[in-house]
């Protein structure tokens, strides 16, 4: 999962793991990253031994506002994709969301940053 971060180096001015814990399957990640248009990341991921996950994912503008914010909390039964959603800055209720995972966030993350090119 950390390959991740490295394989797409070219999206980042710099990234830092700020805790990691594994044991057998089960994984914590705290991690954030600044993005080379001076927006920032912090990531929380956990998978527990369970199987079971908790994730959330910030983007935030260079000043520290909110730009998109994705996790799976099941506050908000009635999304279509529960309970991954995602929030918007400005907005009460989230909206659907396909990122749910490191990997689906990476590729959003690089087609948003290709759009503003």
């Amino acid at each position: 999962m950390l390959r991740l971060f490295d394989q797409n180096g070219d999206l980042f001015r710099t990234w830092a793991i700020l805790r990691y814990e594994r044991e057998g399957d089960a994984y914590l990640l705290q991690m954030t990253a600044v993005l080379n248009d001076d927006s920032r990341l912090q990531l929380r991921d956990y998978v527990f031994a369970d199987g079971s996950r908790k994730y959330a994912y910030h983007w935030m503008e260079p000043d520290g506002f909110l730009r998109r914010q994705w996790d799976n909390a099941p506050h908000w039964p009635h999304i279509a994709t529960t309970p991954h959603h995602m929030h918007l800055p400005g907005k009460n209720e989230p909206e659907t969301s396909t990122v749910t995972n490191i990997e689906d966030l990476i590729a959003h993350v690089r087609q948003w940053l290709q759009s503003k090119k």
